[in-house]
């Protein structure tokens, strides 16, 4: 079992709202779209499991419009292909994040899995959110708002807990709570993609619950003072990894705000588009 790493900030409150200009799919996208490796999200309005403001005590509501997103997280293999082609640079071999100890680098860089040919259709970790973007923009695509990753991990409309529903989490997502289906021994990494079909959106997609947190384009600050001034501005990730234990952090409202040069064996990403 890995020791608890805590990261900058875990909130189910507070952030900033991010808005996306869509742009037309391009043909690659389409593609995909139409070979079930991206899902089709319907525009909606909703109020986000967290609140904002200083004091985190503001209902939000958005406004998502229709978009595509990955159905499985990026892979292995798939951002290996990104650093062949000269426009990524290579995941890392070790974690990085701020105050990081020896101890804590040594407990938790055997979990990155690099370029590893054993782990290809497992998700890419250990990459920062530049990396992230960059594979993103070299597949045509973008990292999603967090208001897009919600929408799709609450069903819509349909506001449900986790992708799957309301149901507590038990083995239907790669994490390692005490119902997990790797209890009592522990996971000690992650979990090939769209391994665990239990834990999929009715739209199809897989892994929003576990596995790894994932990057968003969005922004936050955190740190400010009681009347919002000051802070240090950090990324949003959401999602839940395969190292979490508390189901709140595999839910909808699962929400880490950190660096974005920050590598994480827990941390990785997937893509969205304009349909």
């Amino acid at each position: 079992m890995h020791p608890r790493i805590p990261l900058l900030a875990f909130a189910v409150g507070g952030g900033l709202i991010a808005a996306c200009v869509p742009h037309p799919a391009p043909e690659r996208v389409r593609a995909e779209a139409a070979a079930g490796e991206m899902a089709r999200l319907p525009a909606g309005t909703y109020r986000l499991a967290w609140y904002s403001g200083p004091a985190h005590d503001i209902a939000t509501y958005v406004g998502v419009s229709p978009f595509l997103l990955d159905a499985t997280e990026v892979t292995v293999a798939d951002y290996d292909a990104c650093v062949k082609a000269g426009r990524c640079t290579a995941a890392g071999a070790e974690v990085r994040w701020q105050g990081l100890t020896a101890s804590e680098r040594a407990a938790w860089s055997p979990a990155c899995n690099q370029d590893r040919a054993d782990r290809a259709d497992h998700p890419v970790n250990c990459v920062d959110w530049d990396q992230a973007r960059a594979y993103c923009a070299w597949a045509g695509k973008r990292l999603p708002t967090e208001e897009e990753w919600e929408w799709a991990a609450r069903n819509g409309a349909d506001g449900t807990s986790y992708p799957w529903g309301n149901d507590p989490p038990a083995g239907q997502p790669c994490w390692d709570g005490a119902s997990s289906e790797a209890a009592p021994a522990g996971r000690t990494g992650t979990c090939p993609v769209g391994s665990h079909p239990g834990d999929a959106t009715r739209y199809g997609v897989t892994d929003l619950s576990g596995n790894v947190w994932e990057w968003t384009s969005s922004d936050a600050v955190v740190f400010t003072d009681s009347r919002g001034r000051g802070g240090t501005p950090v990324k949003v990730a959401r999602g839940g990894s395969w190292a979490d234990t508390v189901p709140l952090r595999v839910s909808r409202a699962g929400r880490i705000l950190d660096l974005p040069w920050r590598r994480d064996a827990r941390l990785g990403f997937r893509c969205a588009s304009a349909p």
